[in-house]
Order: C-alpha cells, then structure tokens, then sequence
C-alpha cells in the first residue's frame, strides 16, 4: 500500500500503487515509475557483472577506508552532476577499472612532502601495494573545481611522488590522480609542506 503525505502522485508519495506504479526517492529526488517484476535469467554476463560489483563494494568497505580518502571521494562526488554519493563513485570507477584490470591501482594514501605530494598506490582487488604499469596524472589546484595537470608519473615501490608541486608551504591544494580519464582517488585535500 503506498504512504501519501499530500494529494496522490504528489511530492510526498511512496510505495506501490496497485501493480502499476511505483513512487519513491532516491538521493533526495521524487521517482515514478512502472511497477515490473524482476527478470533474474543468470547470464554469463549478469553473473560477471555481480561478481565485479560485490569484489568492488568489498573493497571499498575493506581496503579504502581511511576518513581522507572517503572526504576525498565524497569531494568528487559533489563536483558530478549526478546525485552520488562517494561511496558510488569510488565503487563505479573501481567496476570500470575491474571490467578489464582487476589489479588496478588507487590512492590509498597521501603525504606531503618539501615539494613533492606521495601517494601510496593499492591494487583494488586484495590491496597489495599498488604494481600498475603505466603513467598516471597528477592534477592539482588551488580549489576542488579548478585542477590542471601538473604531470605524469608511474608507481614505484608502490607509490607515485610527484615532484612537480610548486605550492607555498601551509597552501591548501586539491589534487587527483588519473589514468586512461579514469579518477583514481577523489579530490585530494592536502597541505603544502
């Protein structure tokens, strides 16, 4: 039975209607919409695609829960158009990165250095230290809206230093790290050393 809280189909609506229709909210927003029943034909595909969510869920609840790292998702987040949360941003790019990689690095920590910003790199399926071939960019600014690539630098040792940070000591920077466009830590809040 749906609950209305003002006239029907109104802003306040939720529940079934009958086996017609389906009002709710989501992420602030009034939804309708046609009531199905649910197919489940367990393809290959679906099974793959379930598997990659649950694995990414795991580890974003598991391996990436440092209060930095969630800020700086839920940072990002609040730059997309879309209403996300962190949490569905960091997973949404760690299924993009597993469909094809799932040893695929991100940030799992930042440290600031005299001219230079650490990041420790993990590979988001078991956390190992982060072994990804290939260059990554580091994008950084002095708002979260208004980053610019500053350069690219591979993994070593499990972690990308970037020399390339020219902020006076105590600025507040934002900072990113990309590879093939895909965000790879949120928007970083760090603190020139």
């Amino acid at each position: 039975m749906a609950k209305v809280t003002a006239p029907f189909l109104s802003l306040g609506a939720t529940g079934q209607f009958g086996k017609t229709l389906v009002a709710s909210t989501w992420k602030g927003l009034n939804t309708m919409r046609q009531y199905v029943v649910p197919a489940n034909p367990q393809t290959a595909a679906q099974v793959a695609q379930r598997a990659l969510l649950t694995a990414a869920v795991y580890s974003f609840r598991n391996y990436f829960t440092a209060t930095a790292l969630r800020t700086a998702w839920n940072v990002s987040a609040a730059l997309d158009s879309r209403p996300l949360s962190g949490a569905n941003l960091a997973i949404g790019a760690m299924i993009l990165l597993g469909a094809t990689d799932p040893d695929a690095s991100l940030v799992s920590a930042v440290t600031p250095g005299v001219g230079t910003m650490n990041f420790a790199m993990q590979n988001m399926d078991h956390f190992a230290m982060g072994d990804e071939a290939g260059n990554f960019e580091v994008w950084a600014g002095y708002t979260k809206s208004s980053l610019r690539k500053l350069s690219e630098e591979t993994i070593g040792a499990g972690a990308i230093i970037s020399t390339s940070i020219f902020y006076a000591t105590g600025t507040t920077i934002y900072m990113q790290i990309r590879k093939g466009g895909v965000n790879r830590s949120g928007v970083l809040v760090a603190v020139a050393a």
